[in-house]
């Protein structure tokens, strides 16, 4: 083992899930971005948590309506991921801008990602400061799972790969 900065060492922690965290504004307009930060936090109850950045407008929108859909994304979202993690909410209006098709959720007021490979609605149970970022924890109200599986993606610095069981 030898001695090196932080960074060289975080570029180690690829392959990561890639994230998808859905939110609405406090005027309804919803909003999506890619975060490779998300993780289940509690089994009983089922909470999930996300770190968000203060200066994104998904920030924004979690703080005002404590409420967020954290989503797996799904083979096929690859484009969507990059186009949505390369403009903010606060621009333009990403569902409209990019066409995202989605459904209705059960339990809040956050659309659903259709393509996702599995949907969480989350209310917000805690808001942490955390250096330059957010940590959202989230109590999972409702779940959505596709008609036929999805195979989720993974972020290799920037390129995506569909996640595959290894061979046995």
């Amino acid at each position: 083992m030898r001695q090196v900065n932080p960074s060289e060492a975080m570029q180690q922690k690829f392959p990561e899930w890639i994230v998808m965290v859905v939110s609405r504004d406090a005027n309804g307009q919803a909003n999506v971005m890619p975060a490779g930060w998300g993780m289940i936090c509690s089994g009983s109850p089922l909470y999930v948590a996300t770190a968000i950045g203060y200066t994104r407008y998904t920030y924004k929108c979690i703080h005002e309506t404590g409420e967020f859909v954290f989503s797996w994304a799904g083979k096929g979202q690859e484009e969507l991921v990059t186009q949505t993690g390369t403009s903010s909410g606060s621009d333009i209006n990403k569902f409209e801008e990019f066409n995202i098709a989605w459904s209705a959720p059960a339990a809040i007021n956050v659309p659903l990602l259709d393509g996702a490979a599995a949907s969480l609605e989350c209310k917000l149970v805690h808001e942490y400061a955390s250096g330059d970022h957010a940590i959202f924890v989230g109590e999972v109200v409702a779940a959505h799972v596709p008609d036929e599986p999805i195979r989720n993606l993974v972020n290799f610095r920037g390129h995506y790969a569909v996640a595959q069981p290894a061979e046995k």
